[in-house]
């Protein structure tokens, strides 16, 4: 079954999509990946997006106009991606415009027909909306494809997704998909503080600081980074969630003046340690201090990251998810992929141990395209 995974998370970076060939032997799920890339968003596509995600316009045609752009950007980039290839089925995650998963409320736009329209194949979107209607915080949703994939018999594994929202798996050896021992949870920011910081203090000129070399040069200020640390939420128990809303724009207005009296090597040392030490406190508090830690998304592309985590947490193994064949810039496409896999076998997908469901759920919708072929064909699959 070759599956096209794509997803759009809090950097606003861009589209990861991922080509997959699932093999399923009963209730496992092998991916295959042939083929991984990213597509950055389009000049329109980009400003209306931090119009609306990051500075808070929040007008209905704004909305609207967004959603329709963001559809027609995953069609553009899979079209440029598979390059006359086809697929089975799509599974898109969309762009998380609004997120409290405390009130169970979370909302991923871009109009998945868009994109069934251009590639002639059935796409699986809307993946929170199931765990949310139980009583879930929605997200994460990847937790479950960490354990299909990631979980070892005999090594304690930390998943480590580091985009723009910090979030991890815990692994305990010989863990299932449907253990209620997995935890899982965002810790905090990973690195959207690091790239709003740059982005504004360069006037828009550089969005990220490349392999973290300016936060290497410089000297955490440890006074705003224990105030940084007094927010609630890194005292909160899981299952926990959070978005742009708390560690976005308004989280740095709460610290611009400290951030402005510090120089910009020295600013960007302190976020980025505020990313490290609130993912190091919250692996000591659940005892996986000393596992080995597997990194994915743009912080694993950080070489200041890794090493400030690394030497944080001594005991600790740290490594990117490329060791362990997954791309890093394409874990979570290729997890939506898996995810779409399960919507369309009708199997339950979200962990309640980790989003605070009521109970297991499927999860998504579909957008469909010769649909009862596709789902005679999944269940000719061998089990």
């Amino acid at each position: 079954m070759i599956a096209l995974g794509m997803m759009s998370g809090t950097s606003l970076d861009g589209i990861d999509c991922a080509l997959v060939d699932l093999r399923s032997r009963g209730d496992a799920v092998t991916p295959a990946v042939l083929d991984a890339r990213t597509f950055a968003f389009d000049d329109a596509t980009a400003e209306l997006l931090a119009a609306v995600v990051r500075h808070g316009r929040s007008d209905l045609a704004s909305i609207a106009h967004l959603h329709h752009r963001l559809g027609l950007a995953h069609a553009d980039a899979a079209e440029r991606f598979l390059d006359g290839r086809s697929v089975d089925f799509a599974a898109m995650h969309g762009q998380t415009v609004f997120h409290d998963g405390a009130a169970s409320v979370t909302l991923q736009i871009g109009d998945p027909f868009a994109l069934r329209e251009r590639i002639g194949a059935s796409v699986c979107f809307d993946f929170r909306s199931a765990d949310c209607a139980l009583g879930g915080s929605g997200a994460p949703l990847v937790p479950y494809v960490d354990a299909l994939l990631l979980a070892d018999p005999q090594e304690k594994r930390v998943a480590l997704n580091c985009g723009g929202i910090a979030n991890v798996t815990l692994l305990a050896p010989g863990v299932k998909p449907d253990d209620d021992r997995i935890l899982a949870f965002d810790t905090g920011p990973g690195n959207m503080l690091l790239d709003a910081w740059m982005l504004e203090s360069s006037a828009g000129r550089h969005g990220y600081d490349e392999n973290g070399d300016r936060a290497a040069r410089g000297a955490t200020d440890a006074r705003l980074l224990a105030s940084m640390l007094e927010d609630p939420y890194f005292a909160m128990a899981a299952p926990k969630s959070t978005g742009r809303e708390r560690f976005g724009e308004a989280f740095l207005g709460r610290f611009r003046s400290a951030l402005r009296a510090l120089d910009l090597d020295d600013a960007l040392a302190t976020l980025l340690e505020l990313t490290v030490e609130s993912i190091a406190r919250a692996l000591e508090l659940h005892r996986f201090a000393d596992a080995r830690i597997l990194c994915s998304g743009g912080g694993a592309r950080n070489g200041a990251f890794l090493r400030a985590l690394g030497g944080r947490l001594s005991q600790a193994r740290v490594e990117t998810s490329d060791a362990v064949g997954l791309p890093i810039d394409a874990k979570e496409a290729i997890a939506f992929a898996v995810l779409g896999y399960e919507t369309l076998r009708g199997r339950s997908a979200n962990l309640p141990s980790v989003t605070g469901a009521r109970r297991r759920s499927v999860l998504g919708a579909v957008a469909p395209h010769d649909l009862s072929a596709l789902l005679a064909r999944i269940a000719m699959e061998r089990p």
